[in-house]
C-alpha cells in the first residue's frame, strides 16, 4: 500500500488558491466553503494564515478574498529561472521590432498552455494577455504544436482529464477531428488557429525543440482575423519568420537534428 505523505491543511490551502486564481473578482468564505467542501471553521483558519503572509488579501467591506501580490513575486522568481525564457527573449524583441507584431513564448504545463514571456508590438493593437495566463491545448495554436508529436494514448488521457470544451462555433470538440488536425500540424510544422478559441483572433505558432528533439515550447504571434483574412501573404510571411527564429532558439538550447520543413 502506497504511503500518503500529503499534509491535508496544505492541500486545502492550495485548493483555495486555485479557486481564487480562477475568480478575478474574489470569493467569500461561504463560496469557498461550498466549492471546497471544507468546514467553515477550518477554512477560516486557513484564510487567516494566508492573509498573515500576504498570500491573499481581503476586502473588509465585502468580505471577499483575492490573491495577494506575494504570489506575483514568487511567480516572477520561478519564471526567471526558466533558461529557455532567458534565451528566447532577445528573439522575441528582435521579431517585434522587425515585424511590428507581438510575439509570445509558451509552454505546456499540466495539460494547459501557459504564457511565460511576450514582447508587444510598438503599434497600437496588441493581444491583451498576461504572463502566467493558461489556455486549453485543443483549440490554441500553441497547444496544437506542443501536443502534435504525442502518442495517441497520451492525447486520449488529456482529453479524458479535461474534455474538449467548445469556446466558439468553430472549436474542435471531437477526438477524431482533433487527431486529424494534429497530424496535419505535425506534417506542416506549424499551426494556425483562427477564431477557434477567441473570436476574431488568428494565432500562428511553431514548436521550439530541445536536445532530445522534443517540442518543449512554442513561439507564437496573433493578429486580428480581419487582417489575416484580407492578407494571406502576411500569414505566410509570419510562418516563415516564426520557423526561422524557432530554429535559432532550438539550436541555442541543444537541438541538432534537422527536421524536414513543409
Amino acid at each position: 500500500m502506497a504511503l500518503n505523505y500529503t499534509v491535508p491543511a496544505v492541500d486545502r490551502a492550495i485548493r483555495v488558491l486555485e479557486l481564487l486564481s480562477a475568480s478575478p473578482h474574489g470569493l467569500s468564505l461561504a463560496q469557498l466553503a461550498s466549492q471546497t467542501k471544507v468546514p467553515k471553521s477550518t477554512l477560516f483558519r486557513i484564510l487567516r494564515t494566508l492573509l498573515q503572509h500576504s498570500i491573499i488579501v481581503e476586502d473588509p467591506e465585502r468580505k471577499i478574498f483575492s490573491l495577494g501580490m506575494r504570489l506575483l513575486g514568487w511567480g516572477n522568481v520561478a519564471l526567471a529561472r526558466i533558461d529557455l525564457k532567458t534565451i528566447a527573449h532577445p528573439h522575441l524583441v528582435k521579431l517585434s521590432h522587425e515585424t511590428r507584431e507581438s510575439f509570445y513564448l509558451a509552454l505546456l504545463d499540466h495539460d494547459e498552455v501557459i504564457l511565460v514571456d511576450h514582447v508587444d508590438t510598438p503599434e497600437v493593437w496588441k493581444m491583451v494577455t498576461r504572463l502566467g495566463h493558461r489556455s486549453p491545448f485543443h483549440c490554441t495554436a500553441t497547444g496544437l504544436v506542443l501536443v502534435a508529436d504525442m502518442q495517441d494514448a497520451a492525447i486520449d488521457m488529456m482529453i479524458a482529464r479535461h474534455g474538449l470544451k467548445r469556446f466558439t462555433g468553430t472549436t474542435i470538440t471531437t477526438t477524431a477531428r482533433l487527431k486529424k488536425r494534429l497530424k496535419e500540424v505535425q506534417e506542416l510544422g506549424y499551426s494556425i488557429v483562427d477564431g477557434e478559441y477567441k473570436p476574431d483572433l488568428c494565432a500562428v505558432a511553431v514548436p521550439i525543440w530541445d536536445h532530445s528533439n522534443k517540442a518543449v515550447a512554442s513561439l507564437m504571434t496573433a493578429i486580428p482575423s480581419v487582417r489575416s483574412g484580407k492578407d494571406r501573404k502576411l500569414v505566410e510571411n509570419l510562418i516563415g519568420i516564426l520557423k526561422r527564429e524557432a530554429e535559432s532558439i532550438s539550436r541555442e538550447i541543444g537541438y541538432e537534428r534537422a527536421r524536414a520543413s513543409a
